[in-house]
């Protein structure tokens, strides 16, 4: 079937599926699937660059995860840096630390 309407094959496939009683209806309530285990993901849909989505996927295959799970961390990452409790930004830390001389 496509996504949205059958074709008139499909219905008549159908159809006679139900006469010879291979598709079979009945009255009783369904059984609803488990609730998923983890947490609810809400969808966000983002345009990139191309140059950005290339870099992205290149660090998700160095790091062995999708493209859309290097994505999340790194939100997490950021927005974890925007609680207040942090005394300074990322940005500054960052700088910080790039100024500290390599120990050998």
């Amino acid at each position: 079937m496509s996504d949205t309407f059958a074709t008139d094959e499909q219905l008549d496939a159908l159809a006679l599926a139900v006469a010879a009683g291979n598709i079979t209806y009945t009255d009783a309530p369904a059984e609803l699937p488990p609730r998923p285990d983890g947490e609810t993901m809400a969808v966000y849909s983002v345009r990139l660059p191309t140059s950005t989505a290339e870099q992205l996927a290149t660090i998700a295959r160095r790091r062995g995860v999708k493209p859309s799970t290097l994505m999340r961390q790194m939100i997490e990452q950021c927005l974890v840096t925007e609680a207040d409790d942090h005394p300074i930004s990322l940005a500054e830390a960052l700088r910080a630390l790039t100024t500290l001389r390599k120990v050998a």
